[in-house]
């Protein structure tokens, strides 16, 4: 018995990975693709991490030789240019500098803010429109999703004047609460993760004794903890990259990219690109960590269960 069964499972096995002439040339055709898409994300970071350990005069000159190779090793390592780009610094609406390790805790806390706050409003509302009956509940679910249809194209005109009319302008406290939206596409990711969860578990903990926030905190969101984190991850990675809102909204506390942003023309005028190169990798650390440590958990096949008979 237990041969015949083994021998059904590799003959299931076989099955799954077998592939006919056809598909393995369509594999072929699209692992190509993507090969070439992932050097052409890989290009621009290994030309700045070779070129950030640069002499700016070297730079300078060697990009004028005929042949010149992008990515040629330096004659001398500059790891210095890495200090240095922690003392670049930019001046903000009061004259008062902003050096890189001021930009880079405005950027913790501005994506902690945007990130965070948005994605656990979103579970919140996802979760009550999608488990729990009560009026207006079509009437909210319809405007969220007729808010997300209304083209907001060109809408950074009026965006800036709502800011300056509200105080929320160049004010960090009260961006706070304007992060706390719970509608958008996190909305109906999260309203989908749940509409799918069936309600038996919030049955036995109330059974239990439990209550609406138990069955929320301790049972619902531990379930969604896949789909939250791969949000997060998605909107730490717009936000890290995000300069314009910054820019637009909160030029006294510039963001790493905004400051980049701004520094780039510094740079480009004093001739020393190297050290804003260093910056550049700078900035990119971050977003090395985050992705080296929520890979597995965003690409991990899983699956929701554990209801009994």
């Amino acid at each position: 018995m237990s041969k015949l069964i083994k021998k059904k499972k590799d003959d299931t096995a076989n099955v799954l990975t077998r592939r006919t002439g056809g598909e393995k040339i369509l594999f072929g055709v699209v692992f190509v693709i993507f090969l070439l898409y992932a050097i052409l994300l890989l290009y621009p970071l290994v030309f700045l991490f070779i070129n950030s350990f640069q002499d700016a005069l070297t730079y300078v000159l060697v990009r004028t030789k005929p042949g010149y190779n992008p990515f040629a090793m330096p004659e001398v390592w500059h790891f210095e240019n890495y200090v240095k780009a922690f003392g670049m610094s930019i001046v903000d609406t009061k004259g008062n500098p902003i050096n890189l390790f001021q930009m880079l805790l405005n950027s913790l806390w501005f994506c902690f803010c945007r990130v965070c706050f948005p994605v656990f409003t979103c579970c919140c509302t996802g979760y009550v429109l999608s488990k729990y009956n009560f009026r207006c509940k079509e009437l909210i679910y319809t405007i969220i999703i007729f808010t997300m249809t209304v083209p907001i194209v060109g809408n950074t005109a009026s965006s800036l004047r709502l800011a300056h009319a509200i105080g929320t302008y160049n004010n960090p406290i009260l961006m706070l609460i304007t992060n706390f939206t719970g509608y958008g596409f996190n909305f109906m990711v999260m309203y989908a993760f749940f509409k799918n969860i069936s309600w038996s578990y919030a049955e036995a903990v109330f059974l239990d004794g439990g209550n609406n926030f138990t069955a929320f905190f301790k049972v619902m969101i531990p379930q969604a903890k896949m789909a939250i984190v791969t949000l997060c991850v998605i909107a730490f990675i717009g936000v890290w990259n995000d300069y314009e809102s910054a820019l637009l909204l909160y030029p006294d506390y510039l963001p790493l990219a905004a400051g980049l942003y701004r520094l780039q023309l510094t740079a480009t005028r004093s001739g020393d690109i190297p050290y804003y190169y260093a910056g550049l990798m700078i900035s990119t650390v971050p977003l090395i960590i985050v992705y080296a440590c929520c890979s597995d958990i965003i690409f991990k096949n899983f699956s929701v269960g554990g209801l009994k008979g």
